[in-house]
């Protein structure tokens, strides 16, 4: 599959101010449902084992505004970013990009 086959998920993190709003734009993204659990132990059982949110794989993740969230917002993404370099590493056909360094 070719970049250009996968979708974009465009995630605005202009205004995130805490954790959650995180959590929120990326569910809202994927269309999780409300039960979805809030760390990253759900998201890669969600995001690699499928069947739980109404966008599968494979997609690439836009997150803008990372200049301009707080420390504790930025530390997430980071290590959001994180699970999603190790799950592309290992086959997943997912991809994120920062925007706003």
């Amino acid at each position: 599959m070719t970049r250009t086959d996968m979708r974009g998920l465009n995630l605005d993190g202009t205004n995130w101010k805490t954790r959650d709003d995180s959590y929120d734009s990326f569910f809202h993204a994927v269309g999780s449902p409300i039960w979805h659990g809030r760390n990253f132990n759900a998201l890669r059982d969600s995001i690699a084992g499928g069947q739980v949110n109404r966008v599968e794989l494979p997609y690439t993740i836009h997150i803008l505004g990372f200049e301009k969230m707080p420390p504790v917002v930025r530390e997430i993404v980071k290590d959001f970013c994180d699970l999603v370099d190790e799950l592309h590493s290992e086959g997943h056909t997912i991809n994120v990009v920062r925007h706003g360094q």
